[in-house]
């Protein structure tokens, strides 16, 4: 019967080390399958620029974005990791094979093989599970936020290029207007019409506009290249864009957009964030319970040069005495109530942003509207009555001028407006949590 018995451990413990064997091999083969599928995603030369001279649409450029820009690509591979974080967090403690060998002749000696392993308990890993599955909505909830903050960025990036080119235009125009103006007193100073100081004041007028077109140069410069930082390629710099400057955009209005901020991004990431340090307090609170180590094996003593087998069974068990985790509990616990406070803030926090950006994107429009059909159309009447006018010799140059200057204000005040417009839209997005829109970039997948 001894004999049987140790037959049978030895078959046991032949068929335990054979099976942590062939996990090591498979888990070493997926480790490899998983390694060559990343590296077959991020391999370089993927894709292949196939980019024309026709200017870009906004959905072109969120694509190129959603594709090129550094910060979200990170955010995307920091959800890919959770992923891992939660499988690992469900791998349960790995049994150990042990021998001990207790002198070497030939007529006195013992060996002992051990299988040892251990039993959680208290409910760690379903706790450590918990903990890891709430880091994930936490990944995956900034994921989100990353992209509705990416289209924000994108959004006001493109318009304020379009805005930038807009103000060019209003440059370009204010400055052949002054120097049509500066021509015209020059030729009635000649002709001795006007005070040569009047043909002066013109000159400094075409000067000054000269300079602001230079100004205006040099912002469009600014604007593209924010443009190409923000959609992470720098092929942007060289690509023209195209949109419709004046049509802004729609929104809901504030009373159906504030129950919208529940499942907006921000608000997920830190309920799941609250989620996962109250998780947390269940790991702290199942590591106060040892955990049970079992050992099964088989000891062969040879005593007087006779040998014989006897099997070996144990049981280990760690005494909690000096170190009961406490103090990591109460870490714990007070690291909820944290995320708890944080919760509520950052809700309180998201209202009161919400609210301010859609005051600010109802104003701008307000303004953006009112300069387009009233303002900018009587300014432009009354430069023209000025210039015919002055050209009759009824006006002087200074109410030509002032008439200049208010038409040249006015416009670029409507084309701030404007801008105010489109950035306080896209931060709305950002707070609501608009995702980026399922577009293609201007590159094409080589087969």
């Amino acid at each position: 019967m001894p004999t049987d018995t140790t037959a049978m451990l030895a078959r046991y413990l032949y068929l335990m080390t054979l099976a942590v064997a062939t996990s090591s091999a498979s888990a070493q083969s997926f480790s490899a399958s998983v390694d060559g599928d990343i590296q077959h995603s991020v391999a370089p030369g993927a894709f292949t620029d196939t980019r024309t001279n026709a200017p870009l649409t906004l959905d072109d450029v969120l694509g190129l974005a959603a594709q090129s820009n550094p910060a979200f690509r990170g955010a995307r591979a920091d959800a890919d990791a959770s992923t891992g974080t939660w499988i690992q967090a469900g791998a349960r403690p790995n049994p150990e094979v042990s021998f001990l060998q207790e002198g070497s002749g030939n007529t006195e000696r013992s060996t002992t093989a051990l299988l040892n392993q251990t039993i959680e308990l208290g409910g760690k890993r379903r706790a450590r599970l918990d903990v890891a599955s709430y880091g994930r909505e936490v990944a995956l909830a900034t994921l989100d936020g990353r992209a509705a903050a990416l289209r924000s960025q994108v959004i006001t990036a493109f318009y304020g290029l379009l805005a930038a080119q807009r103000q060019l235009q209003v440059a370009e125009e204010t400055a052949a207007i002054a120097a049509r103006s500066a021509d015209l007193a020059d030729k009635r100073a000649r002709a001795g019409k006007v005070s040569p100081v009047e043909a002066t004041k013109a000159k400094v007028a075409a000067s000054g506009a000269q300079i602001e077109l230079a100004n205006a140069k040099t912002d469009v410069a600014t604007a593209t290249e924010k443009l190409a930082t923000v959609t992470g390629d720098p092929a942007m710099r060289e690509h023209p864009v195209s949109g419709d400057l004046d049509s802004i955009p729609t929104v809901e209005p504030l009373s159906q957009l504030l129950p919208r901020l529940e499942n907006a991004p921000l608000s997920r990431a830190s309920k799941a964030e609250m989620l996962r340090s109250s998780a947390a307090i269940s790991v702290e609170r199942a590591k106060r319970i040892p955990d049970v180590t079992v050992s099964a094996g088989m000891k062969h003593i040879v005593t007087g040069g006779t040998p014989f087998n006897q099997a070996v069974i144990g049981v280990s068990i760690p005494l909690p005495i000096f170190d009961t985790n406490k103090g990591a509990l109460l870490e714990a616990v007070h690291r909820a109530e944290k995320a708890s406070a944080d919760f509520d803030a950052e809700k309180a926090t998201l209202q009161l942003e919400l609210t301010q950006a859609y005051a600010r994107y109802q104003t701008a429009k307000y303004e953006a509207e009112r300069l387009k059909s009233e303002v900018l159309p009587s300014a432009r009447e009354a430069l023209d009555a000025m210039s015919r006018g002055y050209e009759l010799g009824k006006f002087a140059f200074l109410d030509v001028l002032d008439a200049q200057r208010t038409l040249s204000q006015e416009q670029a005040r409507y084309v701030r407006a404007l801008t105010d417009a489109y950035v306080s839209y896209a931060d709305l997005g950002r707070l609501i949590g608009t995702p980026l829109p399922s577009v293609t970039s201007p590159f094409t997948p080589q087969p």
